[in-house]
């Protein structure tokens, strides 16, 4: 590893200062990360969605989740190239994918361990530093010693943001409906295919946005606790301390100090006097062993019982500890409050998460709850007259159809036309409450219709006001077979009950 290729300040940090990082680090790449991490994850998605029968494109969502043990490991591939200013191309990406398959341990991550909370901070040690088995166990306790609990609370906020991008995408799509009548969220619900497209790609959308910075925080904090055990820092300034020093060396001015040093040396070396250690100071034994029998003697000491036995002991101690003993009625109530705080903290973050599993649980109903309440139209006086026909109620047969059927059969094919038209106007303004307005003209009555009639209702409404336009203004009479499924459609017309 070299790390004087390293494009970040590498020091010191506390973890959340990490994760900050991570972010940080994100950003100032975007325009190599994405576009090919974009294209990848677009790439699957789209596979998935052509690949899986329509009764089965529910459970995408969930095969979608789960595979983000794969889409961490492209990510990491990627941002531990980024950080050691190796910009890798979409082709090298797509080319490490067998490798990054085979030889990271993806199958253990797709299933006993895809539950593990710190899943994205184990990565590394899996895919940086190739270690299995009993090292890598040993390997992975070190490192959490001081960053477990971080790693685990950046999964569960970074799972909290996704599902908050979600869920404001689609009240964004429902706010943003222009019509009065919720169209829109009509639309999806009587389409199933329409509603699992829509939430499969709101999800994708989420983990695009929220994965990088997943993946680049936890291995921030990775690099975070490899400092802080080996020393990285130190090591850098070293490499620059010692860079600087060959550039100083090649002046004639070190060459002169260096000659000066040379020359005068010997006469400030200080001279050892082993005469006088037994005046100076005092020693173990009279007579000095030679360094093998030493050797041989501390050997023997060492390997008695007394020295031999190793043991490990836990215990609680005070973290600011007083001679003064006497417990202070002040301090045990600080005590109690940060117990109690911590018990609060703790009983939030597990209704956070029995929140979250009873909305993924429940998520039907809570989008249902999301539909907005309709806008509650005014009371309005239905029109008496439109187009100079009488509409009102009493002013018809009762048997509407039959009756333009006989006018028609003695020849007022205006009269019998004027009547089916004149129901259809009834039907509207009185029992679906059609706010019609005496400007309106039939095509404007037929765009206000449109969203409360069904495709039948609809498909007749349009067929009559064409026959009623072509008699009234173009004066062409249809044909007979043309009125017959007039006829026959205003029962059903006429037989559909309001909808609430």
């Amino acid at each position: 590893m070299k790390l004087d290729e390293l494009t970040a300040n590498i020091r010191l940090r506390s973890p959340w200062e990490a994760v900050d990082l991570g972010f940080a680090l994100v950003q100032h790449h975007a325009r190599w990360i994405f576009p090919a991490w974009a294209l990848l994850l677009g790439s699957f998605a789209l596979i998935l969605w052509v690949l899986t029968p329509d009764a089965y494109k529910t459970w995408l969502l969930l095969v979608l989740l789960w595979c983000k043990p794969l889409y961490d490991r492209v990510l990491l591939h990627i941002l531990s190239h980024q950080m050691f200013n190796q910009r890798l191309s979409t082709a090298a990406i797509i080319s490490a994918l067998p490798y990054l398959i085979r030889q990271t341990g993806l199958i253990s991550e797709l299933t006993w361990r895809r539950f593990s909370l710190s899943r994205g901070f184990n990565l590394s040690i899996w895919q940086l530093e190739q270690l299995r088995g009993k090292a890598r166990a040993e390997r992975q306790h070190l490192l959490h010693l001081q960053t477990h609990s971080h790693a685990i609370g950046l999964t569960i906020v970074c799972l909290q943001l996704q599902w908050v991008i979600v869920v404001s995408l689609y009240v964004l799509i429902l706010l943003f409906d222009p019509t009065e009548n919720d169209s829109v969220w009509n639309f999806m619900n009587d389409s199933q295919y329409w509603s699992d497209l829509l939430r499969f790609l709101l999800l994708t959308l989420a983990v695009l946005i929220i994965e990088p910075f997943f993946v680049a925080a936890n291995f921030s904090l990775y690099l975070n606790r490899r400092t802080q055990l080996e020393a990285w820092d130190i090591e850098i300034a070293f490499r620059n301390l010692g860079t600087r020093l060959n550039q100083l060396s090649s002046t004639p001015l070190s060459l002169l100090l260096a000659g000066v040093m040379l020359i005068g040396l010997p006469a400030f070396t200080p001279q050892t006097a082993w005469a006088n250690a037994t005046t100076n100071g005092e020693y173990l034994a009279p007579e000095r062993l030679p360094p093998e029998e030493a050797a041989a003697q501390i050997n023997e000491v060492m390997q008695r019982e007394e020295l031999v036995g190793m043991r490990t002991q836990y215990q609680w101690v005070l973290r600011n500890p007083k001679e003064d003993t006497a417990e202070d009625p002040i301090e045990i109530a600080k005590s109690l409050q940060v117990l109690f705080a911590n018990i609060t903290k703790l009983a939030l973050w597990i209704a956070v998460i029995a929140l979250l599993i009873m909305a993924f649980v429940y998520r039907e109903q809570i989008l249902a709850l999301l539909k907005r309440t309709r806008r509650k139209t005014p009371a309005v006086t239905p029109p008496d007259v439109l187009f100079g026909m009488d509409i009102r109620p009493e002013s018809l047969p009762d048997d509407i159809a039959a009756a333009s059927q006989r006018l028609w059969e003695s020849g007022q094919q205006r009269e019998a036309l004027s009547l089916l038209y004149r129901g259809a106007l009834m039907r509207l303004t009185r029992h679906d409450h059609l706010n019609v307005q005496a400007s309106h003209t039939e095509g404007d009555i037929l765009r206000l219709a449109q969203p409360h009639l069904n495709t039948e209702r609809l498909a007749w409404l349009q067929a009559t006001t064409q026959a009623w336009q072509a008699i009234a203004y173009a004066h062409r009479s249809p044909d007979t077979h043309t009125l017959i499924p007039l006829w026959q459609g205003w029962r059903t017309f006429n037989a559909v009950q309001e909808r609430v």
